[in-house]
């Protein structure tokens, strides 16, 4: 199934997705007649029947799906092409509700594994940092390296077992003494680099989500509070932790709000 849906055109994605959406719901018919008995008798034995009969066909087929070799990839790929086809038919929402469900059981933390990314770390991952950046554009390899390379410079990522070479999400940290002012001042290749060991601050810059797929699965939380447990223990005189973030529309509210002076 997997190698054949990797070869499909839009049409044939639609067409599987609205099959799996319609054909393999929930049985309502059934779902109430187990319903009424559980409500009659709350056995385990009709609780247990009860619990089959909701679980829709295309759930036992995504998690089947998994069984095969490289599939979790596949299926959160999968997932970023559903998303695509969801503005313009709403009967799939309910397919991607069962996707998501399924990825928040596969993705929860404690199957998570943090990683330092670094200048040393694999071409294709640091590739992928690249890639993935959606905060704070990286321009190139100079801009890569000095933002992992220097000792004042933290980079971690969340990766799951089962995608060894995908980051799943990713975050920037400038170990700085005091609060910086500006972001520009952190990313500036004319900036002067501190020994870790003279930070007080740990400055959260930039956090990136890499994978379109697993959208609504919640890492950022525990990356962040992950990320400052690790940095406590290598670096126990940190002793603040504050965060520089972009407000997107944030000008255009106050130029709205008459409250904008370019001056």
């Amino acid at each position: 199934v997997l190698e054949r849906y990797a070869n499909f055109d839009d049409n044939q994605k639609l067409n599987l997705f609205t099959l799996l959406s319609t054909e393999m719901d929930v049985p309502c018919k059934d779902a109430m007649t187990a319903l009424q008995s559980y409500s009659d008798s709350p056995t385990a034995v009709n609780y247990a029947k009860l619990a089959k009969i909701l679980e829709p066909a295309r759930l036992r087929l995504i998690r089947r799906l998994n069984q095969t070799q490289d599939a979790t990839a596949q299926l959160v790929a999968m997932r970023h092409d559903l998303l695509r086809f969801l503005p313009d038919q709403p009967d799939l929402v309910k397919l991607d509700i069962d996707f998501k469900n399924v990825f928040t059981t596969w993705f929860n933390r404690g199957f998570l594994v943090l990683r330092p990314i670094n200048w040393g770390s694999p071409a294709h991952i640091l590739e992928k940092i690249i890639s993935y950046e959606s905060v704070h554009a990286i321009q190139s390899w100079d801009d890569l390296r000095r933002r992992l390379q220097p000792d004042d410079r933290r980079c971690f990522a969340f990766f799951h077992p089962a995608m060894p070479d995908e980051p799943l999400i990713f975050v920037e940290v400038a170990l700085t003494r005091g609060t910086p002012n500006s972001v520009q001042n952190i990313l500036s290749e004319h900036r002067e680099t501190i020994a870790a060991a003279d930070a007080d601050t740990a400055t959260f810059y930039s956090i990136s989500n890499c994978q379109v797929g697993l959208s609504g699965i919640s890492f950022g939380n525990s990356l962040i509070k992950t990320v400052v447990q690790n940095l406590l223990r290598d670096l126990p005189q940190i002793n603040y932790f504050v965060t520089l973030s972009p407000i997107p529309g944030l000008v255009q509210w106050l130029r709205d709000s008459n409250l904008y002076d370019p001056k």
